[in-house]
């Protein structure tokens, strides 16, 4: 084998050595991220979980709308949008969840239709009650 031959292999395992260690930090760059947006979607689809288990009408009142969480080496900041349709007791949902760390920053949003039927109910029912039309202690005897 001569000194060219010897040369010319170097160089080849080289680029190919070097090639495989840019494949490599790329690949854990890629999983970082892909971390960082699946912790995202469960934080997003977790407020929606929340929103739909204490109801949207009631949720948009009482709870906070936007808020931040700190997950590992990164901050995410999360905002709900409630929006009530004009048909029937239905609500546009929208959650977006923005992050910024070490593996980089992104966003993801998600947005759904939920009805709220027993807010409306219990609006009504409060609003009788008010008006004098139902008395609260007298059990209803359906007539």
């Amino acid at each position: 084998m001569t000194l060219v031959e010897v040369l010319v292999a170097s160089v080849i395992l080289g680029v190919g050595v070097a090639g495989l260690m840019f494949a490599a930090t790329l690949g854990m760059r890629n999983q970082q991220q892909a971390e960082l947006r699946i912790t995202a979607c469960f934080l997003a689809t977790g407020k929606l979980g929340e929103i739909e288990a204490v109801g949207p009408h009631t949720y948009s009142l009482t709870r906070p709308t936007t808020g931040n969480e700190t997950l590992g080496d990164a901050a995410y900041k999360w905002t709900a949008q409630i929006v009530e349709q004009t048909e029937g007791e239905l609500f546009r949902v929208t959650v977006m969840v923005d992050w910024h760390g070490s593996g980089g920053s992104g966003s993801v949003a998600f947005e759904t239709l939920l009805n709220d039927y027993e807010a409306a109910v219990a609006e009504l029912f409060d609003e009788q009650q008010r008006e004098g039309a139902i008395d609260a202690n007298r059990p209803s005897t359906g007539r």
